[in-house]
């Protein structure tokens, strides 16, 4: 019986590992093994909350697992992707409406380059060392097509994030190496599709889900099988070069 991959799920600025809960639980019904990442952060795990200390966290956590693995990044993380993603052991990677950076590029450089965004740097405030997003900000830019209940709750959940993780600069592009498929959620407010679609257009292949920002909360469902079917198609496979793929 072949194994299938161990799937890895990182979670964006301000969120925590309970954002993947849904999809996680629909992965390994079908059979996949699931690691959902916490990364160090104030009111959310112990450690260095600096973009470096949350990609070497993801460096730890993806040498501590056996066998193949698919690498799913939302948001923010899409960063931690790019920059060290092209671990050994990984054999492909999502980005979630996640940040497909070139070196030299970072969040904010992205994301503010173009005007739309419900969640850019008119919308957080800083507290200190911290950025914080009000909920009623975040229900609007990340939830607006979840439930009442499912927005407020994840809005309730969020915690402060280090300032200086949206404006780190990526130095690598590990989905040169990796094949990488990117999510665009199209009805998304806090990264805007024209944005999404400029990043998809780097990797490997593309899909589409009529989506806020945040799918994995709306519709588990949909996003866990373009999940099961990206590693499907790259069980076993080697990290290479790639010729972009793009469909709706």
């Amino acid at each position: 019986m072949t194994t299938l991959p161990t799937i890895v799920l990182v979670h964006g600025m301000w969120h925590g590992s309970w954002a993947w809960e849904r999809v996680a639980t629909l992965l390994e019904a079908a059979g996949h093994p699931c690691v959902q990442v916490t990364l160090p952060g104030k009111d959310r795990s112990p450690g260095d909350p600096t973009f470096r200390g949350h990609c070497d966290h993801l460096s730890r956590v993806l040498a501590g697992v056996r066998g193949d693995v698919v690498l799913v990044g939302h948001s923010y993380s899409g960063a931690l992707l790019t920059e060290v993603g092209d671990a050994g052991n990984v054999r492909a990677m999502v980005f979630v409406s996640a940040f497909c950076l070139e070196p030299g590029e970072s969040v904010a450089s992205v994301n503010d380059a173009e005007a739309g965004s419900q969640a850019g740097k008119d919308d957080i405030r800083q507290v200190g060392d911290y950025l914080v997003i009000d909920p009623d900000i975040a229900r609007n830019a990340f939830y607006h097509d979840c439930t009442p209940a499912d927005a407020a709750r994840a809005a309730e959940r969020l915690t402060p994030e280090h300032a200086g993780t949206r404006v780190a600069v990526v130095s690598n592009a590990a989905w040169r190496t990796v094949p990488s498929h990117f999510v665009v959620c199209t009805l998304d407010r806090a990264c805007t599709p024209e944005v999404q679609r400029m990043m998809a257009s780097r990797v490997e292949s593309s899909s589409e889900l009529v989506s806020s920002h945040s799918p994995m909360v709306s519709m588990p469902r949909a996003l866990a099988c373009t999940i099961i079917d990206v590693a499907s198609r790259h069980r076993g496979t080697a990290q290479r070069g790639h010729e972009p793929e793009h469909t709706s």
